[in-house]
């Protein structure tokens, strides 16, 4: 009988954890996942127009949705605000590497033209944009490691009684 409120006290923990993950996870990208699933030709039509270095684009949001969804299920400690900051750094490597820089050619085939031309190569310089975006990365990374030490000085100021486990 013990052990029956022992596992209904783990779910109410824990249950309400793995929910808040999954929604999390579905908006922070997993709705992006359905359709790639269903229909896998739809990754090479956004690889005509937006090259990703030989990176998986599929990969990128899987990582990303892993990202969030450990995050949330790692609330309440302190590896959430370490998770946040690996997470802001990856960011800003994949967006230097998949945007070769700040400056991205992307070319147009010729089936995707009215003219009966060869294909048409467009050079996107957006440098300043990336440097605003990396930026930004370094504040999260920053904002991160502030929550992390404001963390860890509230627990340093609780008692250090262990709460019993159900």
């Amino acid at each position: 009988m013990a052990e029956k409120k022992e596992e209904k006290d783990w779910l109410r923990i824990i249950l309400p954890r793995v929910l808040r993950a999954i929604f999390w996870g579905l908006i922070m990208g997993g709705e992006f996942l359905i359709p790639l699933a269903l229909m896998p030709n739809l990754v090479g039509e956004f690889e005509k127009f937006i090259p990703t270095r030989g990176i998986e684009l599929p990969l990128v949001v899987v990582v990303f949705v892993a990202f969030e969804v450990v995050i949330e299920l790692l609330s309440g400690t302190i590896l959430q605000y370490a998770l946040g900051m690996v997470r802001a750094i990856v960011s800003m490597i994949l967006l230097i590497i998949l945007t070769n820089g700040g400056i991205m050619v992307l070319a147009i085939p010729p089936d995707l033209l009215p003219l009966e031309a060869g294909a048409i190569l467009v050079t996107v310089d957006f440098r300043m944009i990336l440097a605003a975006l990396l930026i930004f990365l370094l504040l999260s990374i920053a904002k991160n490691l502030l929550q992390a030490l404001d963390f860890l000085s509230e627990k340093a100021e609780e008692p250090t009684t262990l709460p019993e486990l159900p």
